[in-house]
């Protein structure tokens, strides 16, 4: 009977991990001494700052530099209350995967980031590969003066608005020319909804316009 029970609890979910949500009100940005505090969250109740002091530390307060992988504690965040902020280079800081499984941004508090709910700027990144992002409830989107920065102008943002006067501001990126030269292209399969990367999984909602993805092989998904 005790085998019965447990085997009905996983069924139903029961042996999932459960949600934590995490504040970051009185944290400024991101850095090695606050980020373990981080780990396994699920919401962030506050914002994210990923910025150019992040990678570089700060040797007066004794905060060693940050590298990108380190970032994936943030894999399982789903919710961000706030707003999402991005502005910081680093040679291995490529995109924002770490973030790979973020469906909502809240955008609450945004007029003290100029109205943005999701700020990307002055970056390293290549891809956005923000592939779980459903919702942008508040706020607008600023994605601007990312050189290498690619896919980014095929997102329809709109799709993810939930209110008729946000915006998207999607300029002074790499441009729409070298991308192609280089073979940064969405997948054949992502249709008119656009892509955060370069693979099929990287689809805006992982679909194509038909709400299906093709089975078939291509090899725009390797390139």
């Amino acid at each position: 009977m005790m085998i019965r029970l447990v085997i009905v609890v996983l069924m139903l979910g029961g042996g999932q991990g459960h949600a934590k949500e995490c504040k970051t009100n009185n944290i400024d940005y991101i850095n090695n001494s606050n980020l373990l505090k981080l780990s396994g969250c699920t919401k962030i109740i506050g914002n994210i700052n990923v910025v150019e002091a992040s990678f570089e530390g700060d040797p007066y307060l004794n905060i060693p530099a940050l590298h990108p992988y380190q970032l994936d504690v943030f894999k399982s965040v789903k919710e961000i209350t706030g707003v999402l902020v991005v502005q910081g280079k680093h040679k291995d800081f490529k995109d924002l995967s770490f973030l790979g499984n973020l469906t909502t941004i809240y955008g609450r508090g945004s007029k003290r980031y100029q109205g943005a709910s999701l700020s990307v700027a002055y970056s390293s990144i290549e891809a956005l590969n923000l592939s779980s992002l459903k919702r942008i409830r508040n706020g607008n989107v600023v994605i601007a003066f990312n050189d290498r920065l690619c896919y980014a102008d095929t997102v329809k943002f709109t799709n993810l608005f939930r209110r008729k006067e946000q915006q998207a501001t999607v300029v002074k990126n790499r441009s729409k020319l070298e991308c192609e030269l280089t073979r940064k292209r969405c997948s054949t399969v992502c249709g008119t909804n656009g892509c955060w990367g370069p693979r099929r999984e990287n689809c805006v909602g992982n679909i194509t316009e038909n709400n299906s993805i093709e089975d078939s092989f291509h090899i725009d998904d390797i390139l």
